[in-house]
């Protein structure tokens, strides 16, 4: 019976009471009102001045999505001068030749650092972070575009130490990598991995938690600590923020990647 109820319908009631920052109690529900309103009042012109910002990475051998797709679209932003990219390696092969690729192709500030170490997510980002320069930060996986304004994005939403998750478009596999209708799907239900807030604030909440040591949950706990700490959290659709398809282990995507193959998307 759900999956006939569309999705304006059904994402409203399950932010209401199954997202899962309400298994905290229901003053998360004020934070998210707030939030909200924090986000239609940075709906007007931007009139804030864009603060530089580093963006964070952490990488293990996705170079290739790294530099045909992220760092075109880095190096598209708009106030370059306002960015410096922070990269964390946990030993990609041939990491030695990806950083000299990305300092090639990338003219900004570039803060590149590698350590052999078996991946996890939180691992990786925490140092991604810890190594950035900038008061203000912005994590995102390698397998991403950016949209060309994420400087004044980060820089609005961030104000009054506000923390900005985005709601990114994930791409189908063998789609064009550009949103569209039937491209691909808004990632409504989770996809807080991504996030922008002042780097002092982030540190204080004690980052990722490195005790997940597999790839995800690692973002829902830090959600969650946002909430528990009463954080403002601002959450927008960004359609130029897109996730480029890859392989993955969670079901849900699979299952997307097997409807792809069957030509159902």
């Amino acid at each position: 019976m759900k999956r006939n109820v569309p999705n304006w319908i059904k994402f409203p009631l399950w932010w209401l009471f199954k997202s899962p920052q309400r298994k905290l109690g229901w003053f998360t529900l004020t934070n998210d009102i707030i939030g909200l309103f924090r986000y239609l009042i940075e709906q007007t012109p931007f009139k804030i001045k864009p603060h530089s910002v580093s963006i964070c990475v952490g990488i293990y051998n996705r170079q290739e999505t790294f530099l045909q797709h992220f760092l075109p679209s880095l190096n598209n932003c708009l106030n370059q001068e306002l960015i410096e990219l922070s990269i964390f390696d946990c030993g990609s092969v041939n990491h030695d030749d990806f950083k000299k690729q990305v300092a090639l192709r990338f003219k900004g500030k570039l803060v590149f650092n590698s350590e052999p170490h078996p991946f996890a997510r939180a691992f990786a980002f925490n140092r991604a972070v810890k190594q950035a320069t900038c008061d203000l930060i912005f994590l995102c996986d390698a397998d991403f575009s950016l949209p060309k304004n994420l400087v004044q994005l980060c820089s609005s939403f961030t104000k009054k130490g506000g923390f900005w998750f985005p709601i990114v478009y994930y791409l189908y596999k063998n789609k064009p990598a550009t949103y569209a209708p039937g491209n691909g799907e808004w990632m409504l239900w989770g996809g807080k991995g991504l996030l922008a807030c002042n780097k002092k604030s982030f540190l204080e909440l004690g980052g990722l938690n490195e005790e997940y040591k597999t790839w995800g949950d690692e973002d829902e706990a830090f959600w969650l600590n946002c909430h528990a700490s009463k954080k403002v959290i601002i959450r927008t659709k960004e359609k130029e923020l897109l996730h480029h398809w890859h392989t993955s282990f969670n079901p849900k995507y699979k299952k997307l990647e097997e409807l792809s193959d069957l030509g159902f998307l």
